[in-house]
């Protein structure tokens, strides 16, 4: 695994290359810990999978939800196909039948129309700032203030925040790539949004980044993975620290912002290709799956109009040729 990881460091899939490094590091500590030795064919045993999955699960501190869990076994199942690919003698191909490895389609967490108002009409917190240890100041209020910005900039993901550079802010316009798709973005900036740019960018004259989330002088490469990974849990700390002052009891993460948005549009009546465009997906598919969880909310609205209209013989308007 240590030796797909690099090849992933070198082919710039640093994602893949952490989803990999934590699956292992999960899997060793439920074998015993780091040190144990773990010869592959030990590992890759059905049973053996099922009861990582069932550890997974169940962990005391931190219990994992199926999605999560997809995630490790996902790793290591492209990992085992690597390793013994299909066709190949003692292949086995219903070795993670009995596991999770597809990702369960759910809402996602959003925030209701009444609650993005109040955000974005929040004053400051009075949260407490990140403790000076912290290299990257991400403070409760600047969460805020990027929150804000995330949902102003039609859902823009943490990642895309985090990375825009100077040059991407012209006038009253964003114009970017998406950090995943790449993607060309122009956004036009409402007051507000313009606003906190030009708020944060004056902290860090010297630095490339229109705001001060990542280190200037970090390199690229996986040295620049890791510090937005450092900064994104920074941010998702600070920002619940904040929420419980104006939203107590809900949470949230770096991805509500976009699901807010997106969730609004939809029931709003925006054209799916209008939203899949304002996201920035690279196809209206990936927007389709996206929005899929809000289909069921819209099935059942219609069931129980449907029962309401029968139970007070509204349906008899309806009737044509005797059909009803």
């Amino acid at each position: 695994m240590l030796a797909v990881i690099e090849q992933l460091k070198c082919e710039q899939k640093y994602a893949a290359a952490h989803g990999y490094l934590c699956a292992l590091h999960s899997f060793q500590d439920f074998a015993g810990g780091r040190e144990v030795p773990l010869p592959m064919n030990e590992v890759f045993r059905p049973e053996r999978l099922k009861a990582y999955e069932e550890w997974l699960m169940q962990k005391k501190a931190r219990p994992l939800k199926p999605n999560s869990v997809t995630c490790y076994m996902s790793s290591l199942r492209a990992v085992y196909n690597r390793w013994m690919p299909a066709g190949t003698p003692g292949h086995d191909a219903k070795m993670f039948a009995d596991v999770h490895t597809r990702v369960v389609s759910q809402t996602k967490r959003a925030l209701r129309g009444w609650q993005m108002e109040k955000v974005l009409a929040g004053g400051r917190t009075g949260n407490p700032i990140a403790k000076p240890a912290d290299r990257l100041h991400i403070t409760g209020q600047a969460a805020l203030d990027y929150f804000r910005l995330m949902f102003l900039c039609r859902g823009m993901p943490f990642i895309d925040l985090a990375h825009l550079r100077k040059r991407d802010l012209q006038g009253r316009y964003l114009v970017y790539l998406r950090h995943k798709t790449r993607c060309p973005m122009r956004v036009e900036l409402c007051p507000e949004a313009l606003r906190l740019l030009r708020k944060y960018g004056k902290e860090n004259p010297d630095s490339p980044y229109l705001l001060p989330i990542l280190d200037a002088d970090t390199s690229g490469g996986w040295g620049l993975y890791k510090d937005y990974q450092d900064a994104l849990r920074l941010f998702n700390r600070d920002l619940a620290r904040a929420m419980e002052f104006l939203l107590p009891g809900v949470r949230v993460s770096s991805y509500t912002a976009r699901h807010t948005w997106a969730t609004l549009a939809y029931h709003m009546g925006l054209p799916l290709g209008v939203i899949s465009q304002s996201l920035g997906h690279a196809s209206i598919r990936v927007t389709e799956t996206y929005l899929k969880p809000f289909e069921n909310e819209r099935l059942d609205k219609a069931n129980k109009q449907l029962i309401a209209t029968v139970k007070k013989g509204k349906w008899k308007k309806f009737a044509n040729n005797n059909i009803l």
